[in-house]
C-alpha cells in the first residue's frame, strides 16, 4: 500500500507501522462498524470505544472511525483520550469546527480552561455560516471567561 506523507505522519503519531494495519473485507468492516455504532447508541461507550479502536487500527484514515472513537471516549468521560482522538479528527477534516468544539468541551471537563479557550477560538475561526454553533461557542466563552 502506497502511503501519502500525511498518512505516514498520522501513523507515526499513532505509533503504528504499515504492517500493523490489518485489512478485512469491506463487508465485514461495515458489519463491524454497524455493531460498534449500535453499542454507542445503546450507551455502551466503553465497549464502543474498544471496537472503534479496532476499526481505527484497521483503517487509521477513516474519519468516521475517529469520530466514533472520540465521541465514545468523550461520552464515557475519558476526556484526555477524547481530546487526542478529536485532534486526529481535526487533522483529517481540517476545515471543520466541530472537532475543536468537542475538544474544548473535553478540556472544560478537565478544568483546562486555557486549552479550552484556544480550542473554542479555533472552532470560531472555522465556523463560517454555522450560526447555531457560533452561538454555542460564544456562550461557552462567556460562561468560562467570567470564571477564568
Amino acid at each position: 500500500m502506497k502511503l501519502t506523507s500525511f498518512q505516514q505522519e498520522v501513523m507515526e503519531i499513532l505509533g503504528i507501522t504499515e504492517d500493523a494495519i490489518s485489512r478485512i473485507p469491506l463487508e465485514m468492516e461495515r458489519q463491524f462498524y454497524a455493531t460498534t455504532f449500535g453499542l454507542y447508541e445503546k450507551g455502551d461507550y466503553r465497549g464502543a470505544a474498544q471496537l472503534f479502536t479496532q476499526l481505527v487500527l484497521t483503517d487509521p484514515f477513516s474519519l468516521h472511525y475517529w469520530q466514533g472513537l472520540a465521541s465514545s471516549k468523550q461520552m464515557g468521560k475519558e476526556y484526555q483520550a477524547a481530546v487526542h482522538a478529536w485532534s486526529l479528527v481535526a487533522l483529517l477534516k481540517e476545515n471543520d469546527p466541530l472537532p475543536h468544539f468537542h475538544a474544548a468541551e473535553c478540556f472544560l471537563s478537565l478544568d483546562e480552561k486555557e486549552d479550552a479557550l484556544k480550542a473554542l477560538d479555533a472552532a470560531l475561526d472555522l465556523c463560517c455560516e454555522n450560526e447555531r454553533l457560533r452561538e454555542k461557542i460564544n456562550l461557552l466563552k462567556t460562561i468560562h471567561y467570567a470564571k477564568f
